[in-house]
């Protein structure tokens, strides 16, 4: 039976609880615990709180969910299946994994990794990880041994593993490209891939890195990628990453289930659309308007334009019919969309008022030339006078909106400018709210087509969201080789695969959260650790710890359960 047993130290009595068992005729003790002071024994009676000397947070929430969903599917351990390395500090799998959470939740330079990592509860997930082992040096060592060829195989792997988790047919599969811009120097001959282009954020005088994905629709789950030369123009890039992606996924590509490719008017070309074919991809796509002049000059309000039925199609009027589009016959759908056509007249209504600011402060400065007010600096002439008239007018629609008559005096080229408000309300009535969309899917209802063709916004907020400075996973780029940039995309994209794979699980529970506030939830799942000094007497004594968890709301505690963070709980 235990039993309180009491020492002297130092004229101080402390009390221990005790029990002793008898073996081979003699009485031992089996175990002791110590209880403190008599007064320490009463507070611990009365209920009175013995407050710690300080509280450390550790991440959790954020932490957890991705590790359960990595778990899942494996990618530690699949690419250590692949790339294996003698048991020595972290495995490859294991780097990777640390850089993949890393740009899901709080995205660093590799420098910086250890300053984030030791605030987290993978300090205690992967036990004994040091400073040393996360240094920027040693994750460029590991990224080294992944070698180019094996990226998309090892990408393959971990899709396959995910797609046992999940149901998705991939009958709708969107495409598009993006760029990032980079602070690699001009001077670094080592990277071939960082090339300056037209960057889709406006820094074209930088070097940048294209980057294109294949996406399902009805998952949202990332398909195929790939990281290219920033010069290289999408509709090129298009015609090479095809046959990749259909030789990845031919075993889908069937007559009975046939995949469609949705994408946008910037990879048309009678090569790509032939190419999708060949390939036994079915396309849904959009056409340039000023190539379909025809059907973009019909009235808005043509009898032939029917308002659709579908919930979220209500805004929308379509024609529907069938044309030879590249070499080929299509059902052309012509939309007119009622909030487009109000965003659009905003905007041309915003054109044209800078274009007659700007014409009206040219217009005045060449008459005060002509009058003789202004004599000094260059003297304008009729080319100069109309390249600044075409610079001005620059702006979509307004060269056709604006009438510039000629006019001199004293030698002096002038004009004269008037909004033609015929053509203003041609274009109300014509170009402004069309889209005309494309497909081969003649037996598709055309409501289907057009829902298709606007799930194109699935790989467009993937990459918004891959800029976000609060949830982007892209940036910071700190790599300057090939090989590493397109590592880098490797483990951005497996980051991306794990937030598709955690919004399915939600959506499961019906949990609808964004992106940004599925984070603002996770962040506030924190573990706490509560240490308590050292007992005096005898320095064997260690501090107490005591572990807890921040308070959960409703939301909180569903994704607690989810995502199954009690195992995560370090006690």
């Amino acid at each position: 039976m235990a039993y309180i047993t009491q020492k002297r130290i130092n004229d101080k009595t402390y009390y221990y609880a005790e029990h002793r068992v008898w073996k081979d005729g003699k009485s031992k003790r089996a175990w002791q615990k110590y209880l403190g002071t008599i007064e320490k024994i009463i507070e611990a009676v009365e209920g009175k709180n013995i407050e710690p000397d300080y509280a450390v947070l550790f991440e959790l929430g954020g932490i957890a969910a991705y590790l359960h969903i990595s778990e899942e599917i494996g990618v530690a351990k699949i690419i250590d299946r692949m790339l294996p390395k003698r048991k020595q500090s972290l495995t490859i799998g294991q780097y990777m994994l640390i850089a993949v959470i890393n740009r899901g939740l709080e995205a660093v330079s590799k420098r910086s990794i250890w300053n984030w990592f030791q605030n987290t509860i993978l300090l205690n997930y992967f036990v004994g990880v040091k400073k040393e082992q996360l240094s920027s040096q040693r994750f460029w060592d590991h990224m080294d041994k992944i070698p180019e060829e094996m990226i998309m195989d090892i990408w393959k792997s971990i899709l396959e593993s995910a797609f046992k988790q999940i149901d998705d047919d991939l009958l709708q599969v969107s495409y598009d490209e993006t760029n990032y811009y980079t602070f690699i120097s001009s001077f670094n001959n080592r990277c071939q891939i960082a090339k300056r282009g037209k960057n889709k954020q406006g820094r074209a005088n930088l070097r940048q890195v294209n980057y294109a994905l294949f996406c399902s629709n009805q998952t949202h789950i990332p398909l195929y990628f790939d990281v290219y030369n920033g010069n290289c123009h999408d509709s090129k890039e298009f015609n090479t990453i095809i046959p990749k992606f259909r030789e990845t996924f031919k075993d889908k590509v069937t007559p009975n289930s046939p995949i469609t490719l949705i994408f946008d008017k910037g990879n048309n070309s009678p090569d790509n659309i032939a190419l999708i074919g060949q390939s036994g991809f079915h396309l849904i796509g959009s056409l340039k308007l000023n190539e379909h002049i025809e059907l973009v000059e019909l009235s808005n309000n043509d009898r032939r334009f029917i308002r659709l039925s579908h919930p979220r199609l209500e805004q929308i009027k379509a024609y529907r019919l069938t044309k030879q589009v590249y070499s080929k016959e299509m059902t052309l759908i012509v939309t007119f969309n009622e909030n487009l056509y109000r965003d659009q007249i905003k905007t041309v209504n915003n054109d044209i008022e800078k274009c007659m600011q700007e014409l009206s402060v040219l217009e005045q400065r060449l008459i005060d030339r002509a009058d003789g007010l202004v004599t000094k600096g260059k003297k304008p002439t009729r080319a100069s006078v109309d390249k600044n008239i075409r610079d001005i007018l620059k702006r979509q629609y307004m060269q056709q909106l604006f009438d510039i008559e000629d006019k001199q005096k004293n030698n002096v080229p002038l004009f004269r400018y008037e909004l033609n408000g015929e053509a203003y309300a041609r274009l109300l009535d014509t170009y402004l709210g069309k889209k005309i969309l494309f497909s081969d899917n003649h037996h598709w209802k055309t409501d289907d087509i057009i829902l298709a063709y606007h799930s194109q916004f699935i790989v467009e907020n993937i990459f918004k969201e891959s800029k976000d400075r609060n949830t982007g996973y892209w940036w910071p780029l700190n790599h300057w080789t090939d090989q590493k940039i397109k590592v880098h995309g490797l483990y951005c994209t497996i980051t991306l695969l794990l937030r598709a794979l955690m919004n399915i699980k939600l959506q499961k529970e019906s949990i609808n959260l964004s992106i940004n506030r599925l984070h603002h939830e996770l962040d506030g799942i924190k573990q706490v650790i509560n240490i308590h000094s050292k007992s005096k007497g005898k320095a064997k004594n260690k501090a107490t710890i005591i572990r807890t968890l921040t308070k959960l709301d409703e939301i909180q505690q569903k994704l607690f359960d989810l995502f199954e963070m009690k195992k995560y709980v370090t006690s």
